[in-house]
């Protein structure tokens, strides 16, 4: 194997890190082929990316008997649109459980050790089994305990959600294109899953996923042992889908509020859905059954292969395009077939689906980049988007008696498909204006570094065009290697042959403080000395 220089390993790192892409000749992201690097520098082509990606299959494995367990239980293999009472109401139980551990984490500022994960991860697993197990019993000794019954569905929502978090968490620090693979594919596995379980009796079906959530035991061994997804070169993110805001916008809190209400508003619409138009579950024929696992399956599957060639907006703009056009056919299949309710339900339950999905690729990017424990942004995820479901649902079907008014719930969905699309695409908008802003704020920037350094600038000595350069130099290697405000002026007067001392008394900070900044700049950029960080700054950012 060819040596590799210090600097050219960083490089490499650095362009995963920065998000930069190779445009094609069409103007978009390119293709695997053209984005990605094995860990020698040489081009993968498409093949190799998928093969480097089958090291996820325990993740994916795991994550979908996970949530397959939850939706045997608690929804009823999908034989209808849910089980009503049995799965929205339980998942109002499990959400107050959750809503507590979300106080305990924010307000404590509590981050949960490996240890104590995996350990609950094991405990739970085992419930979701026993859930499971239990549920089949009544079936098969025809006992009909409803109060049991919600019991162990609220059990297995808790215990089971708990498990789809600790898939989630093992792919945070990826990028795009691994984290859409990985939920996405783990969707379509568990909908296969799902879908077989519907061609057995209740009982069958219940211990058959008891089994495939048993597996999830081996699958946590087998994960270890396997390349991890942020170790896996994909690509980058572009700065204009959820990895991309969640790196440079984390913080902001306009961001993450228009995620919430976007999927707040639009996941409202998919509880009125569910249960069109009084609140009961709608049944599937068996013909309508299979439309929509294929239904769930293709757009899944197209949504891998578009972001596979480099169509990440898919997963931004594109994804609610999608999901609001299913909830409008919903809502004309409902009106145009009254007598047919389950034709509507199909695009109801593919849309709901989806959201599953996206939610889980939104959670990643937040538990990547986000600055509390990874279950923080979990558990936020399922208080928005199950949360305003599982309301709208239980208000429909308490209401519906007392003020029976089709024509009303549909003007109320359709003017939420609105404000959700709004909402999400107002915010998008603003995201690329300040690209836009950013852009020419840096040009400006390095108009100003290259007029000192010409000598256009007769006010500026030698000294201050090398340090303005140095400066500049300095944000590059921060926004490459995620550097924050403070590293970014260590490393520039570091850079400038400052001894770690004077690097203190300019900047008014301790020395303890600039030793520990500059071995995190070491530890970010892969570097291990002064001349590696010139040497770099020489060759990838001059």
């Amino acid at each position: 194997m060819a040596y590799q220089a210090p600097h050219e390993a960083a490089a490499r790192t650095a362009e995963r890190a920065s998000g930069r892409l190779e445009p094609t000749a069409d103007g978009h992201a390119g293709t695997i082929a053209k984005q990605t690097e094995d860990e020698h520098g040489a081009r993968q082509t498409p093949g190799d990316f998928l093969r480097t990606c089958a090291q996820l299959w325990p993740l994916v494995a795991g994550l979908a008997f996970g949530r397959a367990g939850l939706i045997v239980a608690s929804y009823g293999s999908y034989t209808s649109t849910d089980e009503g009472i049995f799965t929205d109401g339980a998942m109002l139980v499990a959400l107050s459980v959750l809503a507590v551990f979300f106080v305990v984490i924010s307000v404590g500022k509590v981050s949960l050790g490996k240890r104590v994960t995996n350990a609950a991860m094991r405990i739970c697993i085992a419930l979701e089994a026993f859930a499971l197990v239990a549920l089949a019993t009544p079936e098969l000794a025809e006992i009909n305990n409803q109060a049991v019954r919600f019991a162990l569905s609220a059990l297995c929502t808790l215990v089971s959600s708990a498990t789809i978090y600790y898939w989630l968490r093992r792919a945070r620090g990826t990028g795009t294109i691994v984290a859409a693979l990985f939920v996405f594919s783990a969707l379509i596995l568990s909908e296969v899953e799902i879908y077989l379980c519907t061609l057995l009796p209740v009982a069958v079906g219940n211990l058959v996923a008891t089994v495939l959530v048993l597996v999830q035991y081996p699958c946590m061994l087998w994960a270890r042992k396997r390349t991890q997804p942020h170790d896996i070169a994909a690509g980058a993110s572009q700065s204009n889908d959820y990895f991309g805001f969640t790196k440079t916008m984390i913080q902001s809190k306009q961001f993450l509020a228009a995620t919430a209400i976007g999927i707040g508003v639009l996941s409202v619409v998919i509880g009125l859905l569910r249960g069109y138009p009084s609140g009961e579950a709608i049944a599937f024929t068996p013909v309508t059954r299979a439309a929509y696992g294929l239904l769930t399956v293709g757009i899944s599957g197209a949504i891998v292969a578009l972001v596979l060639h480099g169509r990440q907006r898919v997963l931004t703009v594109g994804i609610f395009i999608v999901m609001e056009l299913l909830a409008c056919l919903a809502l004309v299949a409902y009106a145009a077939f009254p007598d047919m309710l389950d034709i509507g339900a199909v695009f109801t339950t593919t849309l709901n689906a989806l959201m599953v999905a996206f939610t889980w690729y939104v959670v990643i990017a937040f538990m990547s980049y986000g600055w509390r424990d990874p279950y923080y942004y979990a558990i936020a995820g399922w208080l928005v988007w199950l949360g305003c479901r599982a309301i709208a649902r239980m208000a429909l079907l308490g209401s519906f008696d007392l003020v029976p008014n089709e024509t009303l719930m549909n003007a109320l969905m359709g003017s939420c498909i609105v404000v959700s699309a709004q909402v999400i695409f107002v915010q998008f908008l603003n995201i690329a204006r300040r690209d836009v802003q950013e852009q020419e704020q840096q040009n400006a920037r390095q108009e100003s570094v290259l007029v000192k350094i010409m000598g256009l600038d007769e006010h500026e000595s030698l000294a201050d065009v090398r340090q303005a350069s140095m400066k500049h130099n300095a944000e590059e290697m921060g926004r490459q290697f995620l550097l924050s405000d403070r590293e970014m002026e260590v490393l520039s007067l570091y850079a400038l042959g400052y001894t770690q001392k004077r690097v203190a008394e300019e900047l008014y900070i301790t020395p303890g403080t600039a030793h520990a900044h500059i071995k995190r700049i070491y530890a970010k950029t892969g570097l291990h000395s002064r001349q590696e960080i010139l040497d770099y700054m020489q060759q990838y950012t001059s």
